[in-house]
């Protein structure tokens, strides 16, 4: 909370005293990279989400561009569809809604200030986001954090993990500034989480019955599927890898140099004088 508390002062700081200020709105893609992937880090086509956002951005100077926003987006997978693994049986949705601050590191431009320059850029940054797996059981969508599908808070397990947390951003993208008043981008960043539970599934050793005796025969049957008969199957199993979740956002966006003074290279719509 107070992460975001400093991200959301910050943001009006910078709002309040900078002149070069653009107002924008993307949409596009959110990609889930995480256990129930085909490999736990990378860009996987099939789990493709819708994602969007609104930002404010601020343009101090010609090399790099300061940007707050906050953006949308969903994540999914499913054993057998995302990846190979049809014994896990595991599957899970969960939206996304992050507070992103973040800097544009302009490389270089092409083009005349006064008709469209092209700019390419690397970015990076932190936000803080939420999140809440669910996970589909017999045609319906079932919350699984409160479920505690690896036994968390029975004795000998982690406590509950939190469905807030913090990212680290990094990507790039390019940018297509018009007459210094309209710009175009296309951008794609990836997220390192600090949790294991953005699908609910981490490394954590767990037992079958210490499931089914602590949180019940649902959380049991989320936790591991596969099991069908416990008195004759291994009830100890480990349901995800070792790594961190991440995901990823990208997309177009347009946005509007406002106020007077303003726009990328220090021009841009004011008010009229008389």
């Amino acid at each position: 909370m107070r992460f975001l508390l400093s991200l959301c002062l910050l943001s009006l700081s910078i709002a309040v005293t900078a002149q070069n200020l653009e107002l924008g709105l993307w949409g596009g893609g959110t990609i889930y990279s995480g256990d129930l992937s085909p490999q736990e880090f990378g860009l996987y086509t099939k789990s493709i989400e819708p994602g969007g956002g609104i930002f404010l951005r601020m343009n101090p100077a010609k090399p790099i561009s300061l940007e707050f926003g906050l953006n949308l987006g969903k994540v999914s997978a499913q054993d057998g569809v995302t990846n190979d693994n049809t014994n896990r049986m595991l599957n899970f949705r969960s939206n996304i809604t992050e507070l992103a601050l973040k800097a544009d590191l302009h490389l270089f431009r092409l083009g005349n200030p006064r008709a469209t320059q092209v700019v390419p850029y690397i970015m990076g940054g932190a936000s803080v986001f939420r999140f809440n797996p669910e996970a589909n059981f017999d045609g319906n969508w079932v919350e699984l954090q409160p479920l505690a599908t690896e036994a968390q808070g029975a004795p000998g397990y982690d406590d509950p993990y939190s469905l807030t947390n913090f990212a680290l951003l990094a990507g790039g993208g390019i940018k297509f500034i018009i007459k210094e008043r309209f710009t175009i981008g296309l951008e794609l960043g990836g997220r390192k989480t600090f949790t294991d539970y953005l699908d609910d599934v981490s490394a954590t050793s767990v037992n079958y019955l210490d499931v089914l005796e602590n949180t019940g025969s649902l959380a049991a049957q989320l936790s591991n599927p596969s099991i069908k008969d416990p008195e004759v199957e291994d009830l100890q199993y480990r349901r995800g890898g070792e790594y961190k979740d991440w995901y990823f956002m990208g997309g177009i966006s347009f946005s509007f140099a406002f106020g007077e003074g303003s726009g990328v290279n220090g021009r841009g719509i004011g008010c009229p004088t008389f």
